[in-house]
């Protein structure tokens, strides 16, 4: 792949940079000086993508081609890697809200924490966050039906409040503990949390297929969520296979051939999702 890199100028901007153009389908086939001219938005003014990055490095043919390093912490910067496609994009230190949002392919590698947003109604590809994420992970927005269509957000710390709130598809791995409201309006799709699950969790699940498992300890479950057994899924020994191999959590082996509790809900909004809970010891 070829490299572009954009090393930040600015830091700690009060109001955030809208820069929806740090994108593998927006940079692809345009030279240096095309990039460095890209129109960004600080509150009400459009300004240049070269007044906040120096850019430097190749720009690739095909979006497919295109790797782009963000060099710094950049918390201050919303929308990086929207839409994308394809190509990758990596981004050395924190990134600001909207990360990836309704992202359809590609990869985004972020090496510590997201804002909130990240991968909100994304519906393919790949976003990997080393550490924390921010509220409303893979969510849907306000007034949208439907959340994270496909594609797959692995967070290897925790994640904020309303996670995956109505999830249609796709797969979220939370390595850390999950905030309050994990799986809201849930109605397709596969959580995975391998720490702490808190209160709430799949409020208003709905759909038959709407998948939740737990690795760690459940705060509480809802009283409209009924317990119906305990078993030994087989489809489980897939699904921890792909977390040891493909995402590289290799402590998910461990729970190869455990029992688990299932439980159906939410019964508050007739739904018949699953809540799987790890037998301990």
């Amino acid at each position: 792949m070829m490299e572009l890199r954009l090393k930040p100028k600015v830091s700690g901007l009060s109001i955030p940079l809208e820069a929806e153009v740090i994108s593998p389908d927006v940079i692809a086939g345009k030279t240096l000086r095309e990039v460095e001219e890209l129109r960004v938005y600080h509150g009400n003014r459009a300004e240049t993508l070269s007044e906040y990055f120096e850019v430097e490095g190749e720009v690739a043919a095909e979006p497919g081609e295109q790797l782009i390093v963000v060099d710094g912490d950049v918390p201050w910067v919303k929308y990086i890697g929207a839409g994308m496609t394809a190509g990758k994009v990596v981004v050395r230190g924190d990134a600001g809200m909207h990360l990836g949002s309704k992202m359809a392919g590609g990869e985004i590698v972020v090496e510590g924490s997201v804002g909130d947003w990240a991968g909100a109604e994304m519906a393919g590809g790949l976003i990997r966050i080393r550490g924390d994420a921010g509220d409303l992970l893979g969510a849907a927005y306000r007034g949208s039906p439907e959340g994270m269509r496909g594609g797959c957000i692995y967070v290897e710390g925790s994640a904020g409040y309303e996670t995956g709130t109505g999830m249609r598809r796709g797969l979220i791995v939370i390595g850390g503990d999950a905030a309050p409201f994990t799986g809201a309006h849930m109605n397709g799709g596969v959580i995975f949390i391998l720490g702490r699950a808190a209160k709430r969790l799949g409020a208003q699940m709905k759909g038959n297929g709407s998948l939740i498992i737990c690795l760690g300890e459940v705060e509480e479950l809802l009283p409209t969520f009924v317990y119906d057994t305990t078993y030994t899924p087989t489809f489980m020994r897939i699904y921890l296979k792909t977390l040891s191999e493909k995402l590289g959590i290799k402590r998910a082996e461990e729970y190869i051939g455990r029992a688990f509790r299932r439980y159906r809900g939410d019964r508050a909004v007739g739904g018949d999702g699953e809540i799987l809970i790890v037998e301990r010891g």
